[in-house]
């Protein structure tokens, strides 16, 4: 099968991550893999098999549909929410020659941190996605169901997938801090809400703790600043995107995620996998399906510092989870996504 992706840019966020992982993935499985890419984001190709097709284009969204046209892919996949708006175009534009179009849900459907305008337009933009969305992949059975709900989408045509373990496989490994620590994941952008963790962080009891908020983004001088404004330099460290977290993960006294809005996370399924407890807001509908253990954390519909603050006093004191770990297939999660192409391909061609 030849498959077709488009990824926009690489700053450490999960769903260019999770892309990456499942194109390697695929060209191991025997599959061709074209990704499409802004020249600009030379670091994507040097992270990728030989095997796998650069497609570099300059126009974004403008330029996906003759790109795909010229590729001609078996089956296009839009990795995440952010990349629907293309899949749209290239379906409008090539119509009867746009390729299956397979969707993953990377984020919240309902968008609750949007003013009411937004989220009344991001709700009618959703309600479209069933017109040019072939098949859909749902992390969880509560991403499937919001679907539903939400977009529109008829059930049958929504697979549940859960995220490749970004862990599995080698490569680089990043030494965990020395002493004892809360550990934050995630672009340094208003998405993660990164100074509700900090102003949180100053709150709370943490018995000489340190917090790592390991990631890269715009919001790095404002959260400098707050680190400065609140007397935390030397307790909150931002050391900026490191690969190869397992070990961090697993050293950690607990995770820390403080988003305004989510998919499912895999930095959340990492965590429990290693056994380390989890304190986060209810940013998606999957938190709850994560968190469902008492002992796996806390999981808040609050966001406000103070409750933050009690969450982490009370998972620092409680004893740790169990690790879920299991064997993991490396592959399992790729192998999934060939047979929702195959279901796609086979839909469009009975539909002809």
């Amino acid at each position: 099968m030849k498959i077709a992706t488009w990824l926009e840019h690489y700053s450490g966020g999960g769903v260019e991550r999770v892309a990456m992982r499942l194109a390697r993935d695929w060209v191991e499985l025997g599959h061709e893999v074209a990704i499409l890419a802004s020249p600009v984001e030379e670091r994507l190709r040097a992270s990728m098999p030989p095997e796998v097709d650069w497609v570099p284009h300059f126009g974004g969204r403008k330029t996906a549909p003759p790109a795909i046209g010229a590729v001609a892919p078996d089956v296009f996949f839009c990795p995440g929410n952010h990349y629907t708006s293309a899949a749209a175009r290239i379906r409008m534009h090539l119509g009867e020659r746009s390729p299956p179009i397979v969707w993953k849900i990377s984020n919240d459907l309902a968008r609750r941190d949007f003013a009411w305008p937004m989220r009344t337009a991001n709700g009618l933009w959703v309600r479209q996605h069933h017109r040019f969305i072939d098949r859909v992949v749902a992390m969880s059975r509560a991403m499937a169901e919001d679907a539903v709900r939400r977009a529109g989408i008829p059930r049958e045509r929504i697979d549940i997938i859960e995220n490749p373990h970004l862990a599995v496989g080698g490569g680089q490994v990043a030494t965990p801090p020395s002493g004892r620590y809360l550990l934050g994941i995630g672009r340094l952008e208003p998405q993660k809400d990164w100074g509700l963790a900090i102003r949180a962080f100053a709150k709370a009891q943490t018995e000489g703790r340190e917090l790592f908020i390991y990631g890269e983004g715009s919001e790095r001088a404002r959260l400098t600043a707050l680190i400065e404004r609140l007397g935390l330099v030397g307790r909150v460290h931002l050391p900026g995107f490191v690969e190869g977290m397992e070990k961090v993960i697993e050293q950690a006294d607990l995770l820390l995620l403080t988003s305004r809005y989510e998919g499912r996370p895999n930095v959340v399924v990492e965590a429990l996998a290693a056994g380390s407890p989890v304190v986060a807001t209810e940013s998606s509908v999957a938190m709850r399906e994560l968190l469902s253990e008492p002992a796996s954390g806390r999981l808040l519909t609050v966001r406000e510092p103070e409750a933050v603050a009690r969450a982490i006093e009370g998972v620092l004191a409680a004893p740790r989870p169990e690790p879920t770990q299991t064997t993991v297939d490396a592959l399992a999660s790729a192998r999934a996504y060939i047979e929702t192409f195959d279901k796609a391909v086979s839909r469009r061609g009975a539909g002809r």
